[in-house]
């Protein structure tokens, strides 16, 4: 060691961090008890980079700055192009065929000097196609550049700037082949300027023709450029149309679920004694009992390769400028969870006993949302609660917490099925609309009178030939078009979503171009239905629906008195409040009277609202079979009969049995009497008269 040296250690303190936040405290970095001796360096290497420099607050000087030199920014720089593809292909392809090339043009220079192809030199010829050579790659090297500097310049105008840079990139192709073709064009006055006798002005056939072929080909690119901009501008926007509110959705709850996921392991480290079998069913356990991660040694090469594959993937994803997400990050492993109807169960099932309050049996309320997170993380806790609170109960339970976890994680998926399954219909769309480009780019080259007047004169009967066959598949154009239509721009369901076509539900299983598959709920049978019959259908889309209702209308006897009604009405208000049933249904019920019929029945109407949609048929149908045993319970609490009733049950039933004595005719004569009297009586009453009963004298004259 050199004299005068001294060796420093240096301690590398990382800086806490507050649970589910990503940036470091400042209070952490101007701690002065944090401040460790350090040397004079500038540059940390890069297994560092996670930690933040640290600021003395009484001298201001920063030590561990992360901030590189100049020399090896560049550096960086100089690496990432030389890994470019465009360094490679320009490396491998570009300058073999361009050396091979010049060949040509020294040896028709020198030895063949005096050769000619009409008035033009050789040599003419050669030159023009490597400056075409040229141009192709220089235009492709511009079509590399372009969506960069187009989505650095976006930035400053909008926030979405990615989506003009991804939209370039996948019309990089069309767009390097119609620009190659227009200066392809533009530069045949080379081969013009080795003309023999007007150096500058040819006139040969063969350069004419190649003009023809030039603007022939200009055409043709063009379309092919048009069509794919207009394929990838349907797929960028239908994307965000159609999915943005669910991704919107979807996200929410996961980052809500990752930032409880975070606090509950902070809380009950992973396989502690709290949630061991939890756990295992979290990070799916193998058979033979090593978690995903552990090495055994049967399987070593397996995770190497697999490492392997993770690492360029991880590169590529830097590369991109997108986020790379640690393996065991909480995100990593709440998206896995979600993946699987039991992970995800277990995972509602700790999160919300980790939240929960110790004997409390109404839940996880705000209250115990804030809690566990801290006083500092109250904000989050009600942003996370409320998010989560979707009846708006005021708690959520077990049942809640279950249901919401399982829900998102089959959202998650049918998402992802129903974008592949998008894609592939917009394949399809451009396969077919590549098909017509290239029928167009025939009719450019061989009919639009670039090679030969013969053609010119014979198009009128050329057209009128394919206005014969457009007639021929009429049919099939105009289905083509209206599947379109319908895939495209009305896109009544996803897949997974619980549909009505004709009085039928069913739940949607594939979406093609031309046609969709449906699973019949009442059958379980597979229908194709093609998408232009569904174009003139009522199609109700029970998954997309918000809080649904249903109305019941039945008859009550005649003789109900209002009074019974208004009990009804709180009965059944009673049973939606109940703790049981109020995350369920609504607090609104409303019971109306429709109609009396022809006076001798009352159509009453009931209508219950709930907390969610039909999406879940089971949840459902048992919310309903509830319900109805409740409506029943209570038209028989209020004594409200069906029409024909009101009276007490026949003789004989099980609610009045029936037996028989023997009387005189004296004593059924006198109870006669008294019966028809009475009911007199009543009628006169209601006639607003009162007849007296009658005497004994009366009595023995009706006896004779």
């Amino acid at each position: 060691m050199p004299p005068g040296d001294a060796v420093v250690d240096i301690e590398l303190v990382r800086p806490e961090r507050k649970a589910g936040s990503d940036t470091t405290s400042s209070d952490m970095q101007n701690d002065p008890a944090t401040i460790r001796e350090v040397t004079d360096f500038t540059y940390l290497p890069s297994r560092w980079s996670q930690y933040q420099a640290i600021t003395d607050p009484d001298t201001g000087v920063q030590y561990g700055s992360l901030d590189k030199p100049e020399a090896t920014r560049w550096l960086a720089v100089v690496r990432r192009m030389v890994k470019s593809e465009l360094y490679r292909s320009s490396l491998l392809l570009f300058l073999p065929v361009a050396v091979f090339l010049t060949l040509p043009i020294l040896i028709t220079a020198t030895a063949c000097m005096d050769v000619s192809i009409g008035d033009v030199h050789l040599v003419g010829l050669f030159v023009w196609i490597e400056v075409v050579w040229l141009i192709l790659w220089g235009v492709w090297g511009l079509a590399y550049i372009i969506p960069y500097v187009v989505q650095f310049l976006a930035g400053f105008v909008t926030a979405n700037s990615r989506r003009y840079g991804e939209l370039l990139q996948a019309i990089q192709l069309p767009m390097t082949l119609f620009l190659w073709a227009i200066l392809s064009r533009a530069i045949t006055p080379i081969l013009c300027s080795f003309d023999r006798e007007r150096p500058g002005d040819c006139d040969d056939d063969w350069v004419l023709v190649l003009r023809k072929i030039l603007i022939a080909t200009v055409a043709s690119t063009g379309l092919f450029f048009v069509e794919k901009i207009l394929v990838h501008l349907l797929t960028i926007n239908y994307r965000e149309k159609q999915y943005s509110l669910k991704r919107q959705e979807i996200d929410q709850t996961t980052r809500c679920l990752v930032a409880m996921y975070e606090t509950s392991v902070q809380r009950y480290p992973v396989h502690g004694p709290e949630f061991a079998g939890e756990d295992d069913k979290i990070h799916s356990l193998r058979p033979d009992g090593h978690a995903e991660g552990e090495f055994t040694s049967s399987s070593t090469a397996a995770m190497a390769s697999k490492r392997r594959s993770r690492i360029a993937y991880n590169l590529k994803k830097r590369m991109a400028g997108k986020q790379v997400v640690k393996v065991d990050s909480a995100q990593t492993i709440v998206l896995h969870a979600l993946e699987k109807t039991a992970a995800s169960e277990a995972l509602a099932i700790r999160l919300y006993r980790s939240f929960a309050a110790a004997g409390s049996e109404h839940g996880v309320s705000e209250a115990d949302m804030t809690n566990v997170f801290g006083p500092e993380r109250a904000e989050e806790a009600q942003d996370i609660f409320h998010a989560l609170d979707k009846d708006e109960n005021g708690d959520v339970s077990l049942e809640e917490m279950i249901a919401l976890v399982t829900q998102t994680g089959r959202n998650k998926d049918s998402m992802r099925r129903s974008m592949h399954d998008i894609g592939q219909a917009i394949k399809s769309l451009d396969n077919l609309l590549l098909l017509v480009v290239l029928f167009a780019a025939g009719l450019v080259y061989g009919v639009a009178a670039f090679f030969s007047d013969v053609a010119a004169s014979r198009i009128t009967t050329l057209w009128g030939s394919i206005a014969a066959a457009s007639f021929a598949i009429s049919g099939t154009v105009q289905e083509f078009l209206g599947s379109c239509i319908f895939v495209f721009v009305k896109h009544p369901y996803d897949l997974g979503d619980l549909v009505v076509i004709n009085n039928t539900y069913m739940t949607v299983e594939h979406i093609s171009l031309m046609y969709s598959i449906f699973r019949q709920v009442d059958s379980g049978s597979v229908v194709h239905i093609p998408n232009q019959i569904n174009n003139n259908a009522w199609i109700k889309n029970f998954s997309r629906s918000k809080e649904m209702l249903e109305r019941y209308d039945f008859a009550v006897s005649a003789k109900t008195k209002f009074p019974a009604i208004e009990h009804l009405r709180a009965e059944l208000q009673a049973f939606v409040l109940a703790p049981e049933n109020k995350r369920n249904f609504r607090p609104e019920i409303d019971i109306e009277l429709m109609s009396v019929g022809n006076l001798k029945e009352l159509q009453l109407r009931v209508e219950i609202r709930y907390k969610s949609n039909f999406a879940n048929e089971a949840l459902r149908k048992i919310r309903r079979s509830r319900f109805m045993c409740a409506l029943l319970a209570a038209l028989r609490k209020h004594d409200i009969s069906s029409p024909g009733g009101g009276g007490p049950p026949p003789v004989g039933s099980w609610e009045n049995p029936g037996y028989s004595v023997a009387i005189t005719d004296l004593e059924a004569i006198e109870t006669r009497v008294k019966y028809e009297a009475s009911e007199e009586a009543k009628r006169q009453k209601k006639l607003g008269g009162e007849r007296p009963s009658p005497g004994p004298h009366e009595v023995k004259e009706n006896e004779k």
